[in-house]
């Protein structure tokens, strides 16, 4: 027995001694080691929009040249320590293997109703959902658990009223656009241990406040992505964003709010470029190669209908809806530019010289419209 425990933990102190090692050596090694995409994936991602054409890996290259000759500034001691932690956490020998084993035992354990996972909760039908409090509350949308109160609404108003006042002084049309969570379009696939306080979302009381006190156009698209699921998923099963179907019924609701006119989504042409996607939920909770069960639907932008043609530059600031849905855009405006919301510089209007501005952000993230992002200098 004695000789049985002394294995056992010289077993268990070699398993948690190795790995924090192997991912010490891994660290010195050459980055050319690291694995890369796929030319498949990386095709993929380009045509749902999360790339286009490479200029934002010379974005990036750039960015971080700017950052290597700019002053360093010192962070606190509290903060390096944190970001070294991530790092290293991030690049454990094993780390997704363990996650995948994690997850697979729980879910054998439940009979496929649970997973462990900080950030991904299993729903029905094979449905992932983002239930992280570290990127937003999409849980606390759902429950309608964080409701703004009167005083944040109005706030977010003012803002956006001076956002579209500073920038018609520029000629340059301005529009809002707030993109509902998966749990909201897709409530019947959530667990039933998830409970509903209010079924009214932040976003959709939000888009109420602004319809009743404002004259803006706040697209909040819940009532037509409702209208269409059964004609088409709309959201990637195992992703936290819709898929470009999805985008496609965003943007016809934009077009009808904004110029009155709407294309059905039968009447458009989606090409099918793979059909065993994992998504980025699949991913977080291990289980990307168990779960390659979604389609993946790129638009045909010359099926667009012309009559919805617009002769204008479009800037469309956002997060990372934003790819999909400028993807859309593609087929309707003369030229279309996407960038970040958190990367956007007020020398981008110079530089791209838009006549319409949207300015999206997904349900999870709608307390920043109160933030001056486009009209700060």
């Amino acid at each position: 027995m004695k000789n049985r425990d002394k294995w056992i933990t010289i077993a268990f102190l070699i398993f948690i001694l190795v790995i924090p090692f192997v991912s010490i050596v891994r660290s010195f090694l050459p980055k050319e080691q690291e694995q890369q995409l796929t030319e498949e994936e990386l095709a993929i991602l380009e045509n749902n929009g999360t790339i286009t054409d490479g200029s934002e890996i010379q974005k990036d290259e750039e960015q971080e040249d700017e950052a290597a000759s700019a002053p360093s500034v010192k962070e606190p001691l509290f903060t390096r320590l944190q970001n070294s932690i991530n790092t290293f956490t991030d690049g454990l020998f094993g780390r997704t293997k363990l996650i995948a084993f994690n997850t697979e035992l729980t879910s054998l354990l439940t009979g496929g109703t649970y997973i462990e996972s900080t950030q991904v909760l299993m729903g029905k039908n094979s449905m992932f959902f983002y239930k992280t409090e570290l990127d937003g509350h999409p849980i606390w949308d759902y429950m309608g658990i964080n409701h703004f109160s009167e005083e944040e609404m109005a706030a977010i108003a003012a803002n956006l009223i001076a956002t579209r006042e500073h920038l018609a002084e520029k000629g340059i049309e301005f529009y809002t656009m707030c993109i509902p969570n998966k749990e909201i379009i897709y409530p019947e696939n959530m667990p039933d241990t998830i409970a509903r306080v209010n079924e009214m979302s932040r976003g959709e009381q939000l888009a109420s406040y602004l319809e009743e006190n404002t004259d803006l156009v706040f697209v909040y698209p819940k009532d037509a992505l409702m209208a269409n699921k059964e004609k088409a998923q709309l959201y990637y099963s195992t992703d936290s964003h819709s898929n470009q179907m999805g985008a496609f019924v965003n943007m016809q609701e934009f077009f009808k709010t904004v110029y009155g006119t709407y294309a059905e989504l039968d009447s458009v042409k989606f090409r099918v470029d793979a059909t065993d996607y994992a998504g980025d939920l699949a991913g977080m909770a291990g289980l990307a190669d168990k779960y390659k069960i979604d389609t993946v639907y790129v638009f045909d932008t010359d099926s667009a209908d012309k009559e919805q043609y617009h002769d204008q530059v479009l800037l469309y600031v956002g997060d990372s809806f934003g790819g999909f849905l400028s993807a859309v855009c593609k087929g309707y405006y003369k030229e279309v530019y996407w960038e970040d919301a958190r990367d956007f510089q007020y020398s981008m209007y110079e530089r791209y010289k838009p006549d319409v501005v949207i300015w999206e952000r997904a349900e999870r993230y709608c307390e920043v419209f109160a933030e001056p992002t486009l009209i700060s200098r």
